[in-house]
């Protein structure tokens, strides 16, 4: 439908012009006949309306009808020559025949195709915005269980971050840098026109989808008014194509393993036992000045070279080779008035972890077509169930954590084939549980349905108006499942088995409904082109939960609520709700001067009464300068656009009723009972307002040597205004904080992309290079908050003020290590310290280094400098390849789990390099571990812990063949992929993309679910 509807706009906007040149035509005397024709695409044979056709070297000129037919005065020896937006341009020879039949190819880079925009589409050659659209052809056969790996390394500006190998997980997306402080920054995705929220989940399928537009700036995403300040991401899923009948499969198979470069090594048992005995020694060295005797030595430390076992615990919980498989099912019916569209998908991955998986099973289903004349309409389901079985990764005290810093020394089994359920704990060695046992014996499965649906009707009238109404509508449910029975070790320190045994039951249920009424009017007449769009849009969301929690269970068999002795229960439930009025125009003048306005009027139920409805206006502007006559007609220049945009946009992500006063429980004591209570939690804010991000953007569009070559350069400026954050209160008032408007952020930046396609031989190639730069300052922080302090002492703290970026990493600086007293008495005070600790600098110059916040300083930027990416593919004869590498440049993480692997206190495990670590003044080390005799100034937050993560992936490789044509299988495909193949970097961690926190606690590593290498065989057939 699209693409019948695109090229009738391209006839209508050719039928104006064509008609002035042949005018001159009929006026002059005639020579020769009358030739007919047809001209179709190449690509579907079907027919092209407006199709301009001119007599080389006359005025002579004409346009083909609806059906693509055409006649024109010709003589033999002349030369037609055959033009049509979006194609190839094609000279015909004029001979004594008489009707010709003319195929066009469409152009590289179809500055004619439909772009999927904003509640509606719009032709490439028209947008005047910055808009980004996906080529899934770029995208290669990559092994993925969620859809926002298709995103990654596609677009300038989308900084796409795997942050966790979780199975299933979705990565994290952020569009033109980080633009609020208590806000969120995630994009909204839309997926077939309904706003489902900041997350995909896993409902879709990445078999299913047709399509990804990704809106960038203002002037494009204003129509979503407060949802559009972080972007906007579009999702068309597939439908049938028109008079195409038949049967896709998708068969995808693999592994997945963590590469050896990607593991943090730990000491083996003797390491360790070496390690711990040569604490002790130096212990008695340091602070008795003498020599230890072996008897003052732990015995299960005196002999490091007859320790019994070493277990690497990470090792240990290691899936190596955990398979991966990926089934899909498509079946179309594109004949006649009506189509339909029906798949099928079965997604199964092992983790990396043993006993985590994840598996999905998706339906989709819908129809759409004419009813008549005046009528169409469309209607889509999709349905999902997955199952999750996870585990507690992320964090020093989570498994992988553990799995670094528990005592190599214990064996995984007793000699009875049992669990050792309880490692370390002597001699100053933390313990804790058994991490392998723990995989085993925990039981943590996460359930979710999902269905999402929507439906249209279309009217048309009045020739050039539609009037669409559509309902749209979500359901998720998900039921969670945690028990941890007694037989295993506390999950803190120092707590052996066996211990009390409890469950936590939670089910969720989100309802999503949202309603649209758009009508819209296109016209063409002589050069102009005007669209016009008025539209409604109401949306609600309820959200429920009920969750139990038990204790005190007689065993570890019935794992239910109602088999434990102490049962507690909660209940919740939230909705928000909004309404919106909105209006767009568009307007082209010839071709190339082109406008569009937007407005957009919204009131949302998250905000102040005084400040319900906000204004989101927005406006755009391009210039196709290679249409003036001025310009040169040449064959290397095929369009050069330049186009300018400013727009206001909104950011509602601050939860529900944070303007009202909320009541908390608070129980008392009434007569020698607990009474049930509620007190007043928080202050009302009756003039809490939107956040809002004002946004001027300029590009330029160059495509060349017939859209071989597709250049695009944007600079954009978004200001964020009104930034809602917490603000400390009187104590007087009975309140700690409030939710308020206040401060601001800039994000400023550059964005360019470059694509190639070319023809050498039979190999034709294609590439395609972004490069994104962003510039991110908080420029303001009003009232008494002039900075902005979030994470902790021992970990590391993200600092947000003005005049520098958010979320700087902020700690101690460390100066070197001292190595002898006299060096400790010539540096400013600093209490504690002994020779082998950090020295520090005085950054407040008072002589002290003072243990909290005050010569703590900026440690790190956490924002990369600029981010690459480069897609290379092509074809030769059956033969087809994709590659893709990401890169992100000069930013820094806090690594911060070696805070613990490399505390040198002897209570964990601890790097192979602590070797190296400060002994005596005659041994010094490395001058990075530090002395064993304190734990002080070692663990704080400090710039030792603070790396370079530059780093580049090569994230994905495929290769294809196209099996040769038989009676069995006439079509048909095998591939090979590799995913997450090779990492460039000097960063120490497994995953410089870690950002553990997430939010603006940015550029955190305290170890997360590695990721891992993917590599997968499969095949698609086609019937």
């Amino acid at each position: 439908m699209k693409k019948i509807y695109d090229r009738w706009i391209r006839g209508k906007l050719s039928v104006f012009l064509c008609a002035l040149m042949m005018i001159p035509g009929f006026l002059h005397a005639q020579q020769g006949g009358v030739i007919s024709g047809k001209v179709v695409s190449a690509e579907d044979s079907e027919p092209l309306p407006g199709v301009s056709i001119l007599v080389k070297g006359t005025n002579r000129g004409t346009v083909t009808d609806m059906e693509g037919d055409f006649s024109i005065q010709a003589s033999s020896g002349e030369v037609l020559t055959v033009s049509f937006i979006g194609f190839q341009t094609t000279e015909i020879p004029v001979t004594t025949q008489t009707r010709y039949q003319i195929s066009l190819n469409a152009s590289l880079g179809d500055l004619g195709e439909v772009v999927v925009v904003g509640y509606g589409s719009q032709r490439r050659a028209d947008i005047t915005s910055a808009v980004s659209v996906i080529n899934m052809e770029n995208i290669g056969d990559v092994p993925t269980t969620n859809v926002s790996r298709l995103l990654q390394g596609q677009a300038a500006g989308v900084q796409v971050r795997q942050r966790s190998g979780r199975p299933g997980e979705e990565m994290e997306i952020t569009i033109r840098g980080l633009g609020s402080l208590g806000a969120g920054s995630q994009p909204l995705f839309v997926v077939d026109g309904f706003p489902i929220g900041t997350s995909l989940g896993q409902n879709l399928n990445p078999a299913d989808i047709e399509s990804i537009t990704v809106l960038k700036d203002a002037a494009s995403t204003a129509i979503y008014g407060a949802r559009g300040s972080n972007g906007v991401i579009l999702i068309t899923t597939k439908s049938a194509k028109e008079g195409k009948v038949g049967i896709d499969f998708v068969v995808n198979q693999g592994f997945t393993n963590v590469p050896d470069s990607r593991r943090t090594i730990m000491m083996n048992g003797p390491e360790f036992a070496q390690f711990k005995k040569e604490s002790f020694q130096d212990r008695v060295r340091y602070f008795e000045g003498r020599e230890p005797s072996l008897e003052e030595i732990p015995l299960e430390f005196r002999f490091p070279e007859q320790t019994q076992y070493s277990t690497d615990w990470f090792q240990e919980i290691m899936n190596q080779n955990a398979k991966f498989q990926n089934y899909n099912a498509t079946l179309t019916a594109g004949k006649g008035d009506i189509r339909s569209l029906i798949s099928v998908g079965y997604v199964n991955q092992e983790g990396a972890v043993i006993n985590t998986n994840f598996d999905r099973f998706n339906v989709r289903a819908n129809i759409d077509g004419k009813i008549n004349d005046w009528l169409s309409m469309g209607w889509n389901i999709a349905a999902s169930h997955s199952r999750e079985n996870y585990a507690s990764t992320d964090g020093r005290d989570a498994l992988i954590g553990r799995a670094l810093w528990a005592d190599p020394r214990y064996p995984v089994y007793n000699e009875d084939g049992s669990f050792n359920s309880y490692i370390g704990g002597t001699n100053g060695v933390f313990g804790t549980a058994n991490v392998v046992q723990e995989l085993h014996e925990m039981e943590r499965t996460l359930n979710t349905n999902n269905v999402l649906t929507n439906g249209y009707l279309e009217f048309s009238f009045l020739k050039d108006f539609k009037f669409r109404t559509s309902v749209n509508a979500t359901l998720i449910g998900t039921e969670q499942k945690e028990f941890r029975p007694s037989t295993l070790a506390g999950t803190g320190f120092n707590q052996p088995p066996p211990r009390e045994a409890n469950l936590l039951q939670r089910a969720d249920n989100v309802l999503n409904i949202a309603a649209d009424q758009l009508l819209s009017y296109s016209k063409v007449f002589g050069p102009h082109r005007v669209e016009g769009l008025l539209g409604y849009s109401a949306q609600e969301e309820t959200f429920k939960r009920l969750q139990g929690n038990g204790n005190e269970f007689p065993n570890d068999v019935n794992r239910y609520l109602n088999s434990a002795i102490r049962q507690t229960s909660s209940s919740g439930e939230n909705s928000w709700s909004l309404l919106a009025y909105f209006a767009r125009a568009n307007y082209s003048l010839n071709d190339k001067y082109l406008f569009s306005a937007s407005i957009r009027r919204e009131g949302s139920s998250r905000f102040g009464a005084n400040n319900k409805w906000g204004n989101f206006p927005a406006f755009s502007a391009g210039w196709r300068i290679s249409e003036e006559d001025f310009m040169p007609q040449t064959n290397w220049i095929t369009d050069l656009k330049v186009r300018a945009s400013y727009g206001i946009t909104g950011n509602n992500a601050i939860g529900n009723y944070s303007s009202l006063s909320n009541m908390a429980i608070s129980n008392y004591v009434f007569g020698g009972n607990i009474a049930n209570g509620q007190r007043l939690a928080n202050f009302a804010n009756a003039n809490l307002g939107w956040e809002q991000s004002e946004q001027t953007d300029i590009g330029i569009d160059l495509a060349m040597f017939d859209n071989r070559l597709i250049f695009t350069a944007e600079y954009y400026n978004r200001l964020t205004n009104d930034m809602l954050l917490s603000v400390e209160m009187p104590i007087v008032s009975g309140f700690g904080s409030s939710l308020d408007n206040v401060g601001s952020v800039r994000n400023r930046g550059v964005e360019l992309a470059l694509d190639y396609r070319t023809r050498v031989n039979q190999v034709n190639l294609r590439s395609n290079l972004n490069f994104t730069l962003n510039r991110n300052k908080v420029l303001e922080i009003r009232g008494d908050n002039d900075e902005i302090w979030t994470g902790g002492f021992y970990s590391v703290y993200n600092v947000s003020k003005a005049g520098r970026p958010m979320a700087m990493l902020h700690g101690f600086k460390m100066m070197g290590i001292f190595n002898t007293e006299e060096e400790i008495l010539a540096w400013p005070e600093q209490d504690g310290a002994i020779p082998g600790t950090y020295k520090y600098f005085d950054a407040n110059g008072d002589g002290v280094i003072s243990y909290d916040q005050q010569d703590m300083i900026e440690i790190g930027n956490p924002h990369p400098d600029y981010v690459i990416n480069l897609t290379l593919g092509g074809d030769y004869k059956k033969f087809d390849f994709n590659i893709l590498f990401t890169g992100a440049f000069n930013y820094d993480v806090m690594r911060n789990i070696e805070a613990t692997t490399m505390n040198m206190d002897g209570v964990f495990n601890i790097l192979r390099s602590g070797v190296n670590r400060w002994r005596s003044p005659e041994n010094p080390g490395d001058g990075v571990g530090a002395t064993t005799n304190t734990w002080k100034w070692q663990r704080e937050s400090n710039s030792r812990y603070i790396y370079d993560a530059t780093h580049v992936w090569l994230r994905n490789v495929s290769l294809g063949y196209a099996v040769p044509n038989n009676p069995v299988i006439p079509n048909a495909r095998l591939f090979v992929s590799a995913e997450n193949l090779f990492l460039f970097t000097s960063y120490p961690g497994s995953n410089p993309e870690v950002n553990q926190r997430g939010g603006i606690n940015i550029g955190v590593d305290d170890e997360r679910y590695p990721v891992p290498r993917t590599f997968t065989l499969g095949a698609t057939i086609k019937f």
